[in-house]
């Protein structure tokens, strides 16, 4: 089997997958995560210094608060805010944009798989199975070259396929467990009206699927 013929089994099953949970959530799911998906990629990438700019007003201002510049003299706050170093960077700049957007999706696919942000409707299967199938298009055009970054950095020995597969694994959990490590070493230097709004923010997550329960009960 050539390389080509293993490219398009491999594109093959990756769309039918899609395809597949298509018709499980639905066309009218699906269209709203290819929409949002399409755009949100093409609006971060020509306007994403917006929200450059807005990470790094945030960073600057956690450093004031940290340095207790609230209460300090104005040219002693302007000083602060001037020598606390930007939060994104050049070289973090494109990896920054693409977290956001990897957000954006997770969080629309868990919003349009809720019945009640996307009401169901009669499910026509094929147009279900056509649009995820072109998500999953989608998917593969810009994840691709994120993986296949990552993979260039990995080498797989040329005799033992599982041995291959099992240090493509091992790779892939070093890194998140080294993303989430270096996440919650981030997260321990906030402030503690930041952890206040955190704690809110998960309270009122969680209060929200009782609140929608309680009332189907009464």
């Amino acid at each position: 089997m050539t390389n080509e013929t293993q490219v398009l089994v491999a594109l093959i099953l990756w769309l039918f997958l899609f395809g597949w949970i298509g018709m499980r959530r639905g066309y009218t799911a699906e269209l709203w995560l290819l929409l949002i998906t399409v755009i949100s990629w093409i609006l971060l990438q020509e306007q994403g210094d917006v929200l450059v700019r807005l990470a790094n007003f945030a960073g600057k201002f956690i450093a004031l608060v940290q340095a207790g510049g609230l209460t300090a003299e104005t040219e002693e706050a302007v000083r602060i805010v001037a020598e606390a170093p930007n939060v994104i960077t050049e070289d973090n700049r494109q990896g920054f944009l693409f977290l956001v957007w990897a957000l954006i999706v997770l969080i629309t696919f868990i919003a349009t798989s809720s019945t009640r942000l996307v009401k169901p409707k009669p499910n026509n299967r094929f147009l279900s199975f056509l649009i995820g199938a072109v998500n999953g298009l989608v998917f593969a055009a810009l994840l691709l070259p994120v993986l296949n970054n990552l993979l260039e950095t990995i080498t797989l020995p040329q005799d033992s396929a599982i041995e291959g597969l099992l240090i493509v694994i091992g790779r892939f959990w070093m890194l998140l467990a080294d993303s989430l490590a270096g996440a919650w070493s981030w997260v321990l230097t906030w402030p503690a009206g930041a952890w206040l709004l955190l704690i809110t923010a998960l309270l009122l997550l969680i209060a929200w699927p009782l609140r929608g329960s309680a009332a189907r009960k009464k």
